[in-house]
């Protein structure tokens, strides 16, 4: 399965700096092999990393100002590590990069490594 990414996302992937990544919905499942793409819905689509899969997936809740896991409440130091672990220097960056969405923000944690919240 394709899965998309923010050009700016990239450096962060390839360094393993960037070890999950939220996306809205629920459509992928474990073991789903994962094409970690740039443009992914233009015609100049390409692949920047190996495929791998996805090890585990955590359901995640986001508001304005909270993040749930699993159906647990982050604290201020777990949601900052977080955000670390999702490309992000802090947690009001990552708050803010789904400000656009509709809230709250319903979707899934993608692991491709064996950190888990």
């Amino acid at each position: 399965m394709i899965l998309g990414f923010n050009e700016a996302f990239i450096p962060a992937i390839i360094a393993g700096t960037k070890v999950h990544t939220i996306r809205e919905g629920a459509r992928w499942q474990v073991g789903a092999v994962a094409q970690f793409c740039a443009r992914a819905q233009q015609p100049d689509r390409y692949e920047f990393w190996a495929p791998r899969p996805i090890l585990s997936i955590q359901h995640i809740e986001l508001t304005s100002s909270e993040l749930c896991v699993d159906g647990r409440l982050l604290g201020e130091a777990e949601l900052a590590t977080l955000a670390r672990a999702d490309g992000f220097a802090t947690a009001a960056e990552l708050l803010a990069f789904f400000a656009d969405k509709p809230l709250p923000f319903v979707g899934q944690l993608l692991h491709w490594t064996g950190l888990r919240y």
